[in-house]
């Protein structure tokens, strides 16, 4: 079927409205001012509603590019042929063939055989045969001497296991080149996952949930595509309601079976799907599983009644009005609860079309209508052959189509089942099951319908309940408006509200209705809210009043299929339609809320979508990771520490010999038992001890004593220590040493490198002060060239208050290699900040005490375009499209346009 054309355009969707019994408005109000919906894909945004109300955002998702598959192995010459068809295979000795049939039966000594040579060929070996089980030996040492046996026989290829009963299992060892079992074997990416190590328990279920973003695709195709994908069955997968195809969307999906390591690279090919936010369940999910849709909707060359020829800030300021208006009376007084215009297909025959076909049993002419091409489209697939078409960017006009146009046809011409289905694109799977069953059998109709998904057979017979039901409420509305009349339909629902029996998802199904009384219209109990309207079917009741005659007048006629609504049971069970119950008006869930843009280009993304969201996070984080880098940048770092490691050196000193002075003097004694050597000066405990005292000292020693020592071994380079200290000792041997260091003198050469002299001085403990201490740290740190640059970090403590100083950036960009690339970070960060997200105002009661005009975001100084962006939320069985509709109204000079438009059909 050729698709219809154009249904963003107002005039064209009025008219396709009209055809569908689209034509009534809950106000009597016309809000007068209309827009272009679609302009994008992303001009329609989507987000599944959860049960307790939230609503279903994609917050992150991880890019990984899969496994890159090993190269194909080279072509085989001549030459090599024989060399490598085969490996070589090392047979037992006689002998050892002797040895395993006295250790066990011949029959158990020959599976042993063929099993390794199996493992030696690198065969793929079946669950079955990679077990050989040996009779029970009850001699410990017999089956000690077996196992000894199998293993050098075999060279460690088999591996055997007794359990307690004496019963021996020979297996492929681990470490042998082939362990593998039949089949395609473990996924490539299990030693890299850090999911695959655990059970499906420990992760907390067997279906793996997670969200999925996704563009220009309904929720059939992308499910179809990750599933092909991941190489499972479509019917793994559990979705809680199907969403647009021209829409950018977001609902979450569960997988049976499937880890979260498995779907990340999915990121990477599908450049207009998205996964991510995993967690795994016990339950998949099941259609009608959500509280509804939220709704994101961009309309774009917006105009208001009367707005030619007035200035933008004029419009603007209509535009306004007629949106607040029209936002606060739908959300007190709701709006015709319409099937949209995707009910009913996208094609130029609508699905509901095809349904009355089938209810008529006319297969032939049902099958012929799915197969139905469009003149122009057949005349142009043939004419471009392998070019591109000339719309490529147009939806409508994409190369499927043209495919699709050409595989029909040359099936019709030629009978070449195995050609057509080669051209015709997969997505196109009814026509390519009818093709393939009209192929074997080209009488079967009734068959080749069947060969369709049983979802598909019966979206066409429901959509011809809803093309009934829409001529039903456009008939009640149109006689009675919001008054309540005997005969009116109503749930029983227990003296449920009716927001509680609106609440149902499943468009009441299963509930029951009664018609009203005049006593209960008088009783106050019943508003408009609460009429329902059934779908033609055998297990309903029509209304039982001058609607319910309408059914059948409408039914009969011939163009409308010639039908009976009290005969609605098929000889094939499942088109026999028992009906439903759907509300006449559909309310708001939540309050709705609007913004208003000026812009130039219809190219303009008025709303970021999750996936800008997503990309504008990972930018800001990837120009955050930049910036942390490059200040200060870690390569200066390394360079100024190599050019001045002695100045790096001495401020560890300086450090050691503050903390050092800074300590309390201790009143403990040590006992020196052995002798040790300080490895390093970087203030570690870095030592090794060279030998043990021959003498042992038996008394302690006071520590003021125990210094004189320690200043005399310093110069040497030598430390004593203890191998048992008190616990009050404060200071250790280290402290000591650089306590009893000199000061540093800096030079400044002529040539600007700075060099560094010490003078080591011998400052005895009982004639140097601890003043002296801190006055030759006072020294240091003043000759030490301070520097208003920024300094190195010093998480360590390390370096303390003499930490060096780093040159300014200028000094050293020219000897370093850039970390980064600086124009990639300045795009990253760019692209961040070019994020706009609207501020949404809530509709007043007073429209001309709304947002001031200053709010309005302009996408340039001299921006004459306008865009209305409505979000609002629905419940699952409520179409945007309509509220659209009721909301916009028409505009006195787009009127004449549409009634021409609808009268051409």
């Amino acid at each position: 079927m050729a698709q219809r054309q154009g249904t963003h355009v107002p005039a064209v969707r009025a008219a396709s409205e009209k055809n569908l019994g689209i034509t009534q408005r809950s106000a009597s109000i016309n809000f007068s001012w209309t827009g272009d919906i679609r302009k994008r894909y992303t001009d329609f945004l989507v987000y599944e509603i959860r049960k307790d109300g939230t609503t279903v955002h994609l917050r992150e998702y991880e890019e990984q590019e899969p496994l890159v598959p090993k190269a194909a192995p080279a072509q085989p010459t001549p030459e090599t042929v024989a060399s490598t068809t085969e490996p070589e295979i090392k047979p037992i000795s006689d002998e050892d063939r002797q040895l395993l049939v006295n250790l066990i039966n011949e029959s158990a000594t020959e599976r042993l055989i063929q099993l390794d040579e199996a493992v030696q060929a690198k065969k793929k070996i079946s669950a079955g045969e990679r077990t050989v089980v040996f009779d029970p030996i009850t001699d410990r040492a017999q089956r000690a001497s077996l196992h000894q046996q199998i293993r050098r026989i075999f060279d460690n290829r088999i591996e055997t296991l007794a359990n307690n009963t004496g019963v021996i299992t020979a297996t492929p060892s681990k470490f042998s080149k082939n362990n593998r079992v039949g089949g395609n074997g473990p996924r490539a990416n299990n030693s890299r996952s850090r999911d695959q190590s655990k059970s499906f328990t420990q992760l907390g279920g067997e279906y793996l949930h997670f969200t999925m973003y996704k563009e220009n695709k309904d929720t059939m195709d992308a499910v179809n595509t990750i599933a092909r994908l991941l190489k499972v069955k479509a019917t793994n997968f559990g979705f809680a309601g199907t969403k647009d195809r021209r829409a950018g969307t977001v609902q979450r999906i569960s997988v049976y079976r499937q880890r979260a390591s498995n779907l990340i690279w999915l990121n990477t090919r599908l450049p207009n799907i998205k996964v991510g936010d995993f967690v795994h369940a016990n339950e998949p999910l099941q259609l009608g599983q959500h509280g509804g849709n939220e709704f994101v909707i961009t309309l774009k060359n917006c105009q208001p009644l009367g707005g030619a020829g007035c200035s933008v800030d004029q419009r603007v300021r209509k535009l306004r009005e007629a949106v607040e208006f029209g936002l606060a009376y739908l959300n007190r007084h709701g709006y015709i609860n319409y099937y949209g215009l995707q009910r009913f297909g996208t094609y130029a025959i609508g699905t509901h079309l095809l349904g009355m076909k089938v209810l008529k049993e006319d297969y032939e002419g049902v099958l012929n209508d799915i197969l139905h091409v469009e003149d122009h489209f057949l005349q142009e697939a043939f004419d471009l052959g392998e070019q591109e078409p000339v719309h490529t960017n147009d939806f409508h006009n994409s190369r499927d189509d043209y495919n699709r146009a050409k595989a029909i046809t040359l099936w019709r011409t030629t009978g070449n089942v195995e050609k057509a289905l080669a051209i015709l694109p997969k997505r196109f799977s009814s026509e390519a099951a009818i093709i393939r069953h009209l192929g074997k059998n080209s009488k079967d109709f009734m068959g080749a319908l069947l060969s369709i998904t049983r979802g598909m057979r019966m979206m066409y017979i429901h959509a011809y309940q809803s093309f009934v039901w829409n001529h039903m409420a456009t008939k009640r509305w149109s006689m009675y408006g919001p008054t309540l009349i005997e005969g009116d339909l109503v749930l029983v629902t227990n003296d449920q509200s009716a927001a509680d029996a609106d609440s149902e998802d499943n468009e009441n199904f299963y509930a029951q209705a009664r018609a009203l009384t005049q006593e209960d219209i008088a009783s106050g109990k019943y508003t408009i809210f609460d009429v329902v309207l059934p779908t033609p079917g055998y297990d309903v009741i029509y209304p039982r009043n001058e609607i319910g005659k309408e059914y059948v007048d409408f039914m009969k006629k011939a163009e409308n299929g010639g039908l009976d609504p009290y005969d609605m049971r098929r000889r094939q069970k499942e088109f026999s339609l028992s009906g439903n119950y759907r509300h006449l008006l559909g309310r708001f869930i939540g309050e709705p809320q609007y913004a208003i843009r000026v812009y130039n280009e219809d190219t303009e993304q008025m709303y970021p979508t999750d996936l800008d969201f997503c990309t504008a996070a990972r930018a800001q984080k990837k120009a955050a990771e930049a910036k942390a880098r490059k200040s200060p940048p870690l390569l200066a770092n390394w360079a100024h520490f190599t050019n001045n490691t002695a100045q790096y050196d001495q401020a560890i000193t300086n450090e050691r010999r503050r903390k050092a002075s800074e300590s309390p003097q201790s009143d403990g004694v040590v006992v020196a038992r052995e002798t040790w050597i300080q490895t390093g000066l970087d203030g570690s405990d870095k030592r090794v001890k060279i030998a043990r005292h021959t003498e042992e000292y038996e008394t302690k020693v006071p520590v003021e004593q125990f210094n004189d020592k320690v200043a005399d071994n310093a110069t040497n380079g030598i430390i004593s220590s203890s191998a048992t200290e008190t616990p009050t000792l404060a200071k250790g041997l280290s402290d000591l040493y650089y306590e009893s260091t000199a000061q540093q003198t800096v030079i400044n050469s002529e040539d600007g490198i700075t060099k560094q002299e010490q003078d080591v001085m011998l400052i005895e403990e009982s004639t140097a002060p601890k003043a002296d201490a801190m006055e030759v740290v006072a020294l240091t740190h003043e000759a030490t060239p301070q520097s208003n640059h920024s300094a190195v970090a010093d998480p360590m403590g390390w370096y303390g208050s003499s930490m060096p100083a780093l040159p300014a950036a200028a000094e050293t960009e020219k000897a370093m290699v850039p970390f980064n690339s600086e124009k990639e970070s300045e795009a990253d960060t760019k692209k961040a900040a070019n994020l706009i997200v609207p501020v949404l105002h809530s509709p007043s009661e007073n429209p001309f005490a709304s947002v001031d005009d200053s709010e309005v975001i302009r996408s340039s100084p001299d921006a004459s375009k306008i865009a209305v962006i409505l979000k609002f939320q629905l419940r699952s069985s409520n179409y945007a499209t309509v509220v659209l509709r009721e909301l916009m109204g028409t505009c006195e000079e787009n009127a004449a346009s549409g009634d021409a438009s609808s009268d051409g059909n």
